[in-house]
């Protein structure tokens, strides 16, 4: 028969508490909806989002806000980028322009930010 006392009940707590943390990582998302754009815009399906780096499109478009996501990534940025989308599809987006990437070096691995700015073709 095997004892467990208190002081082996809360390691175990402790242990299993840092590795979901670990396990889990860090990401956080947010956009806001701009004073200057439309109030009464349908929210985008995320996948049919398309990324700019520049704010050159070949398409006449409206501002409506901006969008921020970041994801422990490594070395891949696609993970930041993808919950981008689905913060500009929650405004109703077509597109994000203007794309910043920005590596921050951690502990266990890198987080990537990526911010942008929502807008809808005209």
């Amino acid at each position: 028969m095997i004892r467990i006392n208190s002081e082996d009940s809360m390691k175990t707590i402790v242990v299993v508490s840092i590795c979901a943390v670990l396990l889990i990582g860090c990401s956080s998302v947010a956009n806001v909806q701009t004073d200057d754009s439309p109030v009464t815009v349908q929210q985008s399906v995320a996948k049919n989002v398309k990324v700019y780096s520049t704010a050159k499109t070949g398409q006449e478009y409206i501002v409506l806000g901006e969008v921020v996501a970041d994801a422990d990534a490594g070395e891949n940025a696609a993970p930041a980028v993808d919950k981008l989308k689905v913060e500009a599809s929650k405004l109703g987006a077509d597109a994000i322009i203007n794309l910043r990437l920005e590596v921050d070096t951690g502990y266990w691995q890198n987080a990537i930010k990526a911010t942008g700015t929502a807008v809808k073709f005209k």
